[in-house]
Parts: structure tokens; sequence; C-alpha cells
């Protein structure tokens, strides 16, 4: 019987990463214009409007992944992380 996988999707200084969970090992990369170029191609978007996609998409998940980790609570509540992201709150702005 064939081992399962494990994969995962990490982002990562603004590159989708494929990671072999159990290995810890990236297995392939692609950036915000080859993803764009996916869009393109698969939806008949101009390429364009879906490389802005990826790239405002990059910029809020890199902003998840900051209020998650500035945050002063340990589990800090999902409502707080979106309100944060969404009014741009940075931890100098709190202080």
């Amino acid at each position: 019987m064939r081992e399962e996988k494990k994969l995962r999707l990490v982002i990562d200084e603004g590159v989708l990463k494929i990671v072999d969970w159990a290995r810890n090992e990236v297995l392939c990369e692609f950036t915000p214009d080859e993803l764009a170029e996916i869009i393109e191609f698969r939806y008949a978007t101009p390429w364009n409007r879906s490389k802005d996609i990826m790239e405002k998409l990059m910029y809020i998940l890199n902003d998840i992944l900051d209020a998650y980790t500035s945050s002063e609570e340990i589990f800090p509540k999902k409502e707080d992380i979106i309100k944060r992201v969404k009014f741009r709150v940075h931890n100098q702005a709190e202080e």
C-alpha cells in the first residue's frame, strides 16, 4: 500500500511553498506571478488583475501571521485578528 503524503501549503516571504511535512522538505515554490498566470489561464482573468489579487492576498496573509505572532495573547481570538488586519493595527499604535 502506498504511503500517504503529508503535504502542506506554506506561504513564506510572499511565495507559496509545497512542503513535505514528514521530511520538512520544500518540494516546490510558486511565485505570485506564476499563480496569477494559472488564474489567468484557468479562469480567463486578465493577468494584471489576477496578479494584483495575488499580491494583495500575500500582503493580507503576511499581516495575519504578523498579527498572531505579535499578539500579547497566547491564543488571540480570530475576530481580534481580523479587526487588526482590516484596520492595519500594529503593536506600536496600541502602546
